[in-house]
């Protein structure tokens, strides 16, 4: 059978290379900043549902959470455990399958770590599952591209070139669905890969929150939590509480 474009490109070198900026300092600014804004307390529990690399749940750990990262690719989490220390612990999972853990306060899914699945069945129930992680009480912190804004500024291409290739990169929207293809050439052989993410509305997200059985208490449109504008913000941050 064959794999999901994402559990095939992202586990290879060129999908870390291509987006090398997305780095630690990137990252330490933008979590501590939405952190500071949710009011987290050191000694909770959270966590980081499709980590990648391990650079949010690294914050995280730093700002005193006892955070563990879960991801569906075995490359970033084996890269990710060389930061495990006591607040800091890494599992390959998938958030299409329940969550190994115990309850926790925070669930966090940062940078559009979701939009990838075949259809929306799936979309909910991998919302379903990070709810179940929730104590009673507890928060999801989902933050999603704002679909509005860049499918009306879509780059239909550009390049991008690192220290290992050239990447050439094109957009084009199917439907709902943003698709970039990815093309560039590694000895001679040319590698084509293909991203697609779909452009959900925040209505479509509220409706996810509302059946998973959670409470959308806020919808911002920035780290800084400010208000939400479909055609300015650049991201959907939606904060849902699980009831008591």
């Amino acid at each position: 059978m064959d794999h999901p474009w994402y559990a095939t490109w992202f586990n290879t070198p060129y999908y870390h290379d291509l987006y090398q900026h997305r780095d630690l300092t990137e990252a330490r600014q933008f979590i501590r900043e939405l952190c500071g804004q949710l009011g987290v307390r050191p000694g909770e529990r959270a966590l980081d549902m499709a980590c990648g690399r391990g650079r949010h749940a690294q914050v995280l750990a730093e700002l005193g959470l006892r955070t563990t990262g879960i991801d569906l690719s075995t490359e970033s989490i084996e890269f990710a455990k060389q930061f495990e220390s006591e607040l800091l612990q890494f599992q390959v999972g998938d958030m299409l399958q329940p969550i190994e853990h115990e309850p926790v306060k925070w669930v966090f899914n940062i940078f559009t770590s979701f939009g990838y699945f075949e259809n929306d069945d799936l979309h909910q129930e991998a919302i379903r599952h990070m709810a179940q992680a929730l104590e009673p009480g507890g928060k999801l912190v989902f933050d999603y591209m704002n679909g509005a804004k860049i499918t009306d500024q879509l780059v239909p291409e550009d390049t991008v070139q690192t220290d290992l290739c050239t990447y050439h990169i094109k957009r084009q929207l199917d439907g709902d669905t943003i698709v970039k293809t990815i093309r560039f050439t590694v000895d001679c052989s040319v590698n084509v890969y293909e991203e697609r993410v779909r452009a959900f509305t925040v209505e479509e997200l509220r409706a996810f929150m509302e059946q998973a059985g959670l409470r959308v208490l806020h919808t911002k449109g920035d780290y800084d939590m400010s208000p939400y504008h479909a055609a300015f913000s650049d991201r959907i941050i939606m904060v849902s509480e699980k009831p008591l």
